[in-house]
């Protein structure tokens, strides 16, 4: 991929990510944060943000400026997850 087309990849990327993935991830925290449980619309959609974040990986590689967003999402995904979890175990 040529810098021209990276570069188109990377604003469709901070795009999606501003307009849904992370409204709907601050929705997903503050709902574990609340207590509550991930529904399986829920569970699906985080994991499909996570594995499109890990299929991300080469292009933040190649993008720098890219690498402390990538971080911070992680460090989101990983604690919805952790907090999810915890959730879930309380429930049983």
């Amino acid at each position: 991929m040529d810098k021209e087309q990276s570069n188109g990849v990377v604003l469709a990327l901070l795009e999606q990510l501003n307009e849904i993935q992370i409204p709907r991830l601050l929705k997903l925290k503050e709902k574990v944060e609340a207590g509550q449980l991930l529904d399986d619309f829920d569970l699906r959609f985080l994991k499909d943000a996570i594995d499109i974040a890990e299929e991300d990986k080469e292009l933040i590689y190649e993008h720098p400026e890219l690498s402390e967003l990538a971080g911070q999402l992680f460090h989101l995904y990983n604690h919805i997850t952790e907090k999810a979890l915890a959730n879930a175990r309380k429930t049983r």
